[in-house]
């Protein structure tokens, strides 16, 4: 799987959207109301399930969440 579709299916699936409702120039921080502190946890919890990666806390901060190409770039930094 590639990196922006692994971005956009962690999304869509922690936020219940389609996958057709989101593209990489999505800003994620502020346009969805459902996206908090929880959501994120589910969004790491699901790429490091998909990556059987660890994904440390210190790697963690709002610039992945930007767009869904930036998480797809942070995913992408985490692929093997």
């Amino acid at each position: 799987m590639q990196a922006l579709d692994l971005a956009k299916k962690v999304i869509a699936v922690n936020l219940q959207l389609e996958l057709d409702q989101l593209s990489a120039d999505t800003e994620i921080l502020g346009n969805f109301p459902q996206f908090n502190s929880l959501t994120i946890v589910g969004v790491i919890g699901s790429i490091e399930d998909e990556l059987d990666c660890v994904i440390d806390d210190e790697e963690i901060n709002t610039e992945i969440f930007a767009t869904v190409g930036d998480l797809a770039a942070f995913i992408q930094s985490r692929m093997r």
